[in-house]
C-alpha cells in the first residue's frame, strides 16, 4: 500500500501569526482577536510625541486586521504606543467598541474630530498637530512600507 501525504491547510495559529492578529477567547467566552505584539523599540522622540498625544486627547482607531494599523504601531514602537489612547474597531476584535466613530484605519482622532487617516510617518502627524520634536532622521529601523505606500518610492 502506498501511501500519500495528506493535504492540510497550515494551523490555525500559523496562519494568525502571519496575518498579525491572534485568536482568544474573551470574558463570555466569544472568540475575539488581539493584535500582534509590536516588535520595535521607540526612540525617545516617539516616546515624547506619544505623551503629548495623549496629553491632547488624541486617540488612535483601527482595527486588528489593518496592516496599516500594525504599521502605524510599529512606527511609534512598542514603549511609545503604550502611552497611546487606541479605539478597536474591528468586528471581532479584543475589546471593539461599536459603533466605530470613523469609517478608515488609522484614523487619529481629538475630541470627536479627524485629525489625520491612513498610515502616517511620525513627522508627518506631527506636523498637522504643530508638534516640532520629531526629526525623521532619528527614527532608525523602521518597517517596510506595504501596500500603495511601498509603490510610491
Amino acid at each position: 500500500a502506498t501511501t500519500k501525504a495528506a493535504d492540510a491547510a497550515p494551523p490555525f495559529a500559523i496562519m494568525a501569526e502571519e496575518l498579525g492578529y491572534f485568536p482568544v477567547r474573551n470574558s463570555v467566552g466569544e472568540l475575539t482577536y488581539l493584535p500582534a505584539r509590536i516588535q520595535r523599540h521607540s526612540t525617545p522622540q516617539a516616546i515624547s510625541f506619544a505623551e503629548f498625544l495623549s496629553k491632547k486627547r488624541v486617540v488612535m482607531v483601527g482595527a486588528y486586521w489593518c496592516p496599516h494599523c500594525r504599521r502605524q504601531k510599529e512606527l511609534f514602537g512598542a514603549e511609545a504606543f503604550s502611552k497611546l489612547s487606541y479605539i478597536e474597531c474591528g468586528a471581532s476584535g479584543y475589546n471593539q467598541k461599536t459603533p466605530c466613530p470613523v469609517d478608515a484605519f488609522p484614523t487619529w482622532v481629538q475630541n470627536g474630530n479627524t485629525i489625520a487617516s491612513g498610515e502616517l510617518p511620525l513627522s508627518a502627524l506631527a506636523e498637522k498637530l504643530d508638534y516640532n520634536g520629531i526629526d525623521a532622521s532619528l527614527e532608525d529601523n523602521l518597517p517596510l512600507l506595504i501596500g500603495a505606500s511601498a509603490c510610491q518610492q
